[in-house]
């Protein structure tokens, strides 16, 4: 698909890997309409969006609310004409000892990763079958490939994503609509702040997973890993021989991070 033009839906537009994914598609031509829990926090992404000559629309909403995405799906496809693309971005990653946690903070977990996700793209998907071409991008994680310590709920969240993705990709296949999904390594955002990381698990720059996003919108990649070499480790290797895989993980402390870190999200 070419971006020249083309307006994007991206959900966690305020920073991080959002925000670098607006300016990436912004270089490209692309004008975006930003969702985030509040309108403000996307101040810095908009002024970011609008230096690069495209327009940038803010819409507050929370994706795991069934009827409010339903109203903010509505209300884009009433801006400059609709969307044409659309980037789950939106996430949280909670961490630390399953059996130390409250469940509710798991329980929101999957509400946001993978629910809001699914609810989010059941309601644009009529919206998307309308245009002659369009694509959904669904930000996953190696989690979603191969689950580890500290990290259970959201390993499973993404692995729904995945999954999701893959069926869906599937399904739309004789229509207009591709499915990509992304497979990063922690990416350097206040998700993965006071987490140490291994060899295994490198850390990313969100400026790495928006090209890789742009890629995969315009070559129409299937499954993109950033980056491209922990394909072996969480992917690969485990398939050919998950025993070793598990060893190396435990041997290298892949994970020790994230249960040690103990993050945490505010549970409604």
């Amino acid at each position: 698909m070419q971006l020249q033009n083309k307006t994007a839906l991206i959900t966690g537009a305020a920073r991080g890997i959002g925000q670098a994914i607006a300016r990436e598609l912004a270089a490209a031509g692309t004008n975006l309409i930003g969702i985030d829990l509040t309108r403000d926090a996307m101040q810095e992404t908009a002024r970011i969006v609008q230096e690069s000559g495209a327009h940038f629309h803010a819409l507050a909403c929370d994706v795991s609310d069934q009827d409010a995405t339903q109203k903010m799906v509505e209300e884009a496809t009433n801006i400059n004409g609709g969307f044409d693309i659309l980037i789950n971005n939106a996430g949280v990653l909670p961490s630390g000892p399953f059996a130390d946690q409250n469940f509710q903070v798991w329980r929101r977990t999957i509400e946001i990763n993978l629910l809001g996700l699914m609810n989010l793209t059941h309601a644009a998907l009529p919206t998307l079958l309308k245009r002659d071409s369009a694509h959904i991008v669904n930000i996953a994680s190696i989690a979603g490939k191969f689950g580890t310590e500290g990290v259970v709920a959201y390993a499973a969240s993404k692995h729904g994503v995945v999954g999701f993705s893959s069926g869906l990709r599937a399904e739309l296949e004789n229509t207009g609509v591709a499915v990509s999904w992304i497979c990063p390594s922690p990416a350097r955002t206040r998700l993965a702040e006071n987490v140490t990381h291994s060899f295994l698990t490198p850390l990313v720059e969100p400026e790495d997973v928006a090209r890789a996003t742009r890629n995969a919108i315009e070559k129409n990649m299937i499954e993109v890993f950033v980056p491209g070499r922990v394909r072996l480790v969480v992917s690969i290797l485990p398939s050919l021989m998950p025993g070793a895989s598990r060893w190396l993980a435990k041997v290298a402390k892949a994970s020790r991070g994230w249960t040690e870190a103990r993050q945490k999200i505010q549970v409604k």
